[in-house]
């Protein structure tokens, strides 16, 4: 098959959906079918890559002046539209909402080619980065986020979801024709660096992943603090970077935390898969997940988790089984979780292993195969 993906978010970037369409792309080359990728460009000109079985356009785009990471494209482009006509794909499949988005829908119509869109990002939490002051965080500008959502998605042939409580949210908000499928990780890759021991002197947390506001990683840095106050000696490793990174590095230094935090550059690959691997426990805050790849990641490489209860989390993070659930912006109780799994090593790798097992149902290998069954019946 020919597969077209469009997507506002691609390399140098490093966040989820980045991850979900190199990985699958990939995936999906080696099994013999042909990817075209259009994504904005992080130089000041456009440009192509060309390799076996695959060809990226990258096109010329601006930064979002809230937001460095996020790129606005021209809304129209002779250069895409030529490169699908010559590609023929047999089915166009976005992954974001945005200018790149919109660009793969109007020609995705034009061309009459088969249609999927998934919805990776909770759209609504992200108003906070418009550059609209006052507006950006009232139940108007939440309410527009969700019409706006529903006027791009609802116009593909197939909407895809990656768990079944997005699905809900979706069509609760007026989105119709949503499958869930779920995305993907290289489990082999994270496995490869399982834990081995779960005996530690020192226990480590770790977050990786965007360092958006939107994550609540200030509440990690007070159920630390309150961990610390109950004298654990453990750490916390902040991995990744984005817009929150100096505000949560001015709170860990006013809350006298410097030397129990960590803040490391972004990772990616093997590099990731071994870093995680020393950790502990995987801890997060955010409210905004539709899935929760980095979970997922940490649960490959063994690491129990301690999450929100909310959103997609709960589909990953099964209470007592791979991990602890907490309310919702409660950094006691996230601490308190945290603490159960610190108190008892024998605890960690009884959770350890199931995650392992729970983590191989997202494998890369399993999740393309039905990636290839949708992109099939919507080709038809």
């Amino acid at each position: 098959m020919k597969i077209a993906m469009f997507t506002d978010s691609y390399l140098p970037q490093i966040n989820g959906v980045v991850t979900q369409v190199k990985n699958t792309s990939e995936e999906l080359v080696k099994r013999g079918h042909e990817i075209l990728i259009v994504a904005p460009s992080h130089k000041s000109k456009s440009y192509e890559k060309i390799g076996k079985g695959r060809k990226e356009i990258y096109l010329s785009s601006v930064a979002l002046p809230t937001y460095d990471d996020y790129r606005i494209t021209s809304p129209s482009s002779k250069k895409v539209l030529r490169a699908l006509e010559d590609f023929a794909p047999d089915v166009l499949h976005v992954h974001t909402p945005f200018s790149v988005g919109w660009l793969g829908i109007r020609y995705a119509k034009r061309l009459h080619i088969p249609l999927i869109g998934t919805y990776h990002t909770l759209i609504p939490d992200f108003m906070m980065y418009l550059p609209i002051p006052f507006l950006k965080d009232t139940k108007f500008a939440k309410n527009s986020a969700w019409k706006y959502t529903n006027r791009f998605y609802n116009k593909c042939d197939v909407i895809t979801s990656p768990t079944g409580a997005m699905k809900k949210e979706l069509e609760a908000h007026g989105s119709n024709k949503v499958t869930v499928l779920s995305n993907a990780i290289h489990f082999q890759q994270f496995n490869k660096h399982k834990k081995k021991k779960y005996e530690t002197k020192k226990p480590s947390l770790i977050y990786f992943g965007r360092i958006g506001f939107e994550k609540n990683i200030n509440i990690l840095i007070f159920a630390l603090k309150h961990l610390v106050w109950k004298n654990h000696s453990l750490n916390l490793s902040i991995t990744g970077s984005g817009p929150a990174l100096q505000y949560l590095k001015a709170l860990v230094k006013e809350q006298k935390l410097k030397k129990y935090v960590e803040f490391h550059k972004p990772l990616k690959d093997s590099e990731l898969a071994k870093h995680v691997g020393k950790h502990d426990v995987f801890v997060t805050a955010s409210t905004i997940e539709t899935q929760g790849l980095t979970i997922l990641e940490s649960m490959a490489c063994g690491v129990p988790c301690v999450g929100a209860d909310y959103l997609a989390i709960p589909h990953a993070i099964k209470d007592n089984k791979t991990g602890f659930l907490f309310a919702p912006f409660d950094f006691i109780e996230c601490a308190n979780k945290v603490e159960k799994l610190l108190k008892s090593s024998s605890l960690r790798q009884k959770i350890g292993k199931n995650c392992i097992e729970e983590a191989r149902k997202y494998s890369l290998e399993h999740v393309v195969s039905e990636w290839e069954k949708l992109y099939a019946k919507v080709a038809e």
